[in-house]
């Protein structure tokens, strides 16, 4: 083992049978404000009945997205929701959801196959904005005082819809390699537990 760090490795001495983990589905990165989340929220509550009737499988939607049945439920606390709103509102880096953009159809009607538009990551964070813009979440101003969205004047409401929240998506109709994409989501800052994970 060595103490000195060296970028590439010395092909006389490196083992070219030894392969580390790849990645299982080509992602795209898309840096958007939280302003088209927020449109599309929008969409979503003009008219759910649309949404529940393309995605007739979906376990829940949060900010209008579906949800796969397979995901864990909504586990984060209000401490947890009230947090990350601050970091938006203090600019923080949000990291990113996932969605797939794939898009099938089922055999009738207008629905849309399973898994079609579906979020893979990001549940908690989408699920904690949608709980502000209902005003079912109340975060402190600066003078620390509790405020809800509709309490909020038009100039904070665009800062805070300009915020960029990177937007990454994958397009595979494969359930296995989604369910493994969102397992490989799970070993990042805030871990599921043995029995959330899905492809295990």
């Amino acid at each position: 083992m060595s103490s000195i760090f060296l970028r590439n490795a010395d092909d006389e001495i490196s083992d070219s049978g030894i392969q580390m983990p790849r990645r299982s589905m080509a992602t795209s990165v898309h840096h958007c404000p939280i302003d088209v989340l927020a449109r599309g929220f929008e969409n979503y509550q003009a008219d759910p009945t649309n949404a529940h009737d393309q995605y007739p499988w979906a376990a829940r939607f949060v900010l209008g997205i579906p949800v796969p049945s397979w995901q864990r439920g909504l586990v984060w606390n209000a401490g947890q929701k009230s947090r990350f709103i601050l970091a938006v509102w203090s600019g923080a880096d949000l990291g990113s959801y996932i969605t797939n953009s794939w898009c099938g159809y089922a055999d009738v009607g207008k629905s849309l196959a399973e898994n079609s538009q579906i979020l893979l990551d990001g549940q908690q964070r989408l699920h904690s904005l949608e709980e502000f813009f209902l005003d079912r979440l109340a975060v402190p101003d600066a003078q620390g005082q509790p405020r809800v969205w509709s309490e909020i004047g038009t100039l904070e409401r665009k800062r805070f819809l300009s915020t960029i929240f990177a937007h990454s998506s994958v397009c595979s109709d494969d359930e296995l390699a989604l369910r493994k994409t969102y397992d490989l989501c799970a070993l990042g800052l805030a871990p599921r537990t043995h029995e959330q994970r899905t492809a295990c």
